[in-house]
C-alpha cells in the first residue's frame, strides 16, 4: 500500500505548489517555498520509487531502471530542480539500504529486461555508482537555489533521513557509510581534487 500511497501524496503536493502559482503569480511566499515543498514531495515519492519495479510489468524486482538515478536526472532537466534534488535523497536513501542484502543472490541482483541479473560483483557497484550520481543531482539542484531554499531543504534532508534511518532500516552502519563515500567522491569530483588512481587503488 505504501507503494501507492507515498507518490499519491507527493503528487497531490506537487499539483498544488503548481496550481498555487498559476492561481497567484504575483504571491511571493508562494515563489519563496516553491522548491522546498516540491523537495519534500521528490523525498516522499523518491523512497518509494525503486520498488515499483514490483508494479511495471516486465520489470522484475531490483530493476536497474528502477533502483537508478534515472528518473531524477530526468526530472532534473525537464521540470523542477527542487523536485529533483527531493528524488534524489529518497533515492539514495532506498538504496543505500539495499546495499546490504543478507546475500548476494536472486533478489537482491540488480536486473534489466533481456539482460537479466548482472551478478553479484556488478550489483552493488550499480547501487553504489548510483547512490553517488542522486547525491551529485542534489548538489546540482541546491547550488542554484537561493539562501532560503538551501536552508529549508537541508533542513527537510536533516530530518528525512533520522526518519527513514530509525523506521525503516534497523542496520544502520552500512548504508550511512556508503552515503557518506558517495557523498565524498561526489565533492571531491566537484571541487577538482578527484583521482581516477586513488578510487582504483581502493577497490583494488
Amino acid at each position: 500500500m505504501r507503494l501507492l500511497t507515498a507518490p499519491l501524496v507527493a503528487m497531490g503536493i506537487t499539483l498544488s505548489v503548481y496550481t498555487a502559482e498559476y492561481a497567484f503569480p504575483y504571491w511571493a511566499v508562494i515563489e519563496q517555498w516553491k522548491d522546498p515543498v516540491l523537495f519534500f514531495a521528490g523525498l516522499i515519492a523518491g523512497v518509494r520509487w525503486p520498488d515499483w519495479d514490483f508494479l511495471i510489468p516486465g520489470l522484475g524486482h531490483r530493476s536497474g531502471l528502477t533502483h537508478s538515478a534515472l528518473l531524477p536526472l530526468f526530472v532534473y532537466f525537464l521540470a523542477s530542480p527542487g523536485l529533483a534534488s527531493g528524488l534524489s535523497l529518497g533515492i539514495a536513501l532506498h538504496l543505500s539500504s539495499d546495499i546490504q542484502p543478507k546475500a548476494w543472490t536472486g533478489g537482491a541482483l540488480i536486473k534489466f529486461p533481456v539482460v537479466g541479473s548482472i551478478g553479484k560483483k556488478l550489483s552493488p557497484l550499480w547501487l553504489f555508482i548510483n547512490i553517488a550520481g542522486c547525491v551529485a543531482i542534489m548538489a546540482a539542484s541546491l547550488d542554484i537555489e537561493p539562501h532560503f531554499a538551501q536552508l529549508i531543504m537541508l533542513m527537510v534532508t536533516s530530518a528525512g533521513t533520522f526518519w527513514y534511518f530509525s523506521r525503516e532500516e534497523k542496520r544502520r552502519l552500512i548504508p550511512l557509510a556508503t552515503l557518506a563515500a558517495s557523498g565524498l567522491l561526489v565533492h571531491s569530483f566537484r571541487s577538482g581534487h578527484f583521482s581516477l588512481s586513488a578510487v582504483t587503488q581502493f577497490f583494488v
